[in-house]
């Protein structure tokens, strides 16, 4: 019996319901209203008095733009090229586990029966961006270690410094300390510094310092 290519090619088509960008188009559309709900509430400013708010907004539309995008191009591909998705239970363990350990801890609080304290960007942030990077399927520690720290000071400098976005930088006893004998922005500056110095050490030590060495 001949089986002809079509066929074979259209029993191993994927569903439009299952297709990769279909379901990320809609993941996308559904994490954009969850900001602009958490958001709701925050005054947008203007173009020249930027508020808390415009960030988050801004950042909403665009995903939903981008979820649209994604869902049409995956609703209109062709069957045979598209792709099915497949949940990876680690990776995708690894990454819930890092928003939970943001959520709960960047600012502190009580969640339930559970109290979590405050330990602030300069803590949570390079955790949660080690965390989630710990989902690649290539795990490159050096470079991990190198863009928590820069990623993190690079945050603190745009959202907290720039666009004064009220994110609690330290945890909260180092905070008040900092704060009372630096001053809130010098503490800030300081932070954002620190760990910029930090993120241009390592990539010395762990990359060009080797790399002199065996040449």
């Amino acid at each position: 019996m001949i089986i002809d290519p079509s066929e074979q090619q259209l029993s191993h088509a994927v569903p439009r319901y299952a297709r990769v960008d279909v379901i990320g188009g809609v993941l996308l559309m559904m994490f954009a209203f969850l900001i602009w709900y958490g958001a709701i509430e925050l005054e947008f400013g203007t173009i020249a008095d930027i508020k808390s708010g415009a960030l988050p907004k801004i950042l909403s539309v665009a995903l939903v733009l981008a979820g649209i995008g994604v869902f049409l191009e995956g609703l209109f591909q062709s069957p045979e090229s598209s792709e099915r998705l497949e949940i990876a239970v680690r990776p995708a363990a690894l990454i819930i586990f890092s928003i939970g350990v943001f959520g709960f801890f960047i600012r502190g609080g009580k969640f339930g029966l559970v109290s979590t304290p405050q330990f602030g960007l300069l803590v949570v942030g390079p955790l949660t961006i080690f965390i989630a990077g710990c989902a690649a399927d290539r795990l490159r520690l050096k470079s991990l270690l190198i863009l928590a720290f820069g990623l993190t000071s690079a945050l603190l400098l745009i959202f907290v410094d720039v666009l004064s976005v009220n994110i609690p930088v330290y945890p909260k006893a180092v905070g008040d300390l900092l704060n009372s004998h630096l001053g809130e922005y010098l503490a800030l500056r300081a932070g954002y510094i620190a760990y910029a110095i930090a993120a241009l050490g390592l990539y010395v030590i762990l990359y060009m310092l080797p790399e002199r060495n065996r040449g």
